[in-house]
């Protein structure tokens, strides 16, 4: 049985990965310091490296990147190459890369990665890493455009 691919980022997102939840209401905590731009541009070459290692099915490679914590949430290595394969089998192969940046979300680092890809005509793919300041994969989302969290600061 084939979910539209909506229905997968819907489950995708559910997963407990820690920038996907919302966190419960806090005390005002202190601004995540700003990175340095060599902070920025080691995790932009990450984010471009572990997106490219999802793309071609490197699942083990991909998990050396994750936070221990949350790579045992999504299910380890096999967890992730089902996520691959989900999103291959729904999405396709990416056929036109439309933007790849380093972003900001809820002021954590992310690699935001957006593409047209072969089985969506109606809208480009978002992937994105979130990272902590050691480049470790704290979060990820996987959703077409229209339903990917905007970065801080987008209107």
């Amino acid at each position: 049985m084939r979910f539209p691919l909506l229905t997968f980022a819907a489950l995708l997102a559910a997963a407990p990965l820690n920038a996907q939840t919302p966190a419960p209401a806090a005390p005002a905590a202190a601004a995540p310091a700003k990175l340095t731009t060599e902070q920025e541009a080691r995790l932009l070459d990450l984010g471009k490296q572990y997106t490219r290692w999802f793309l071609s099915g490197k699942a083990d490679s991909l998990a050396t990147g994750f936070d221990a914590e949350v790579l045992t949430k999504v299910g380890g290595a096999g967890g992730i190459a089902t996520m691959m394969e989900q999103i291959t089998e729904r999405a396709g192969v990416p056929t036109k890369v439309i933007a790849e940046k380093l972003t900001y979300r809820n002021g954590k680092p992310q690699h935001w990665y957006e593409a047209e890809f072969s089985e969506l005509a109606d809208e480009p793919l978002v992937i994105r890493w979130v990272f902590n300041a050691e480049g470790k994969i704290i979060g990820a989302g996987i959703n077409p455009k229209s339903a990917a969290p905007k970065p801080d600061g987008t209107p």
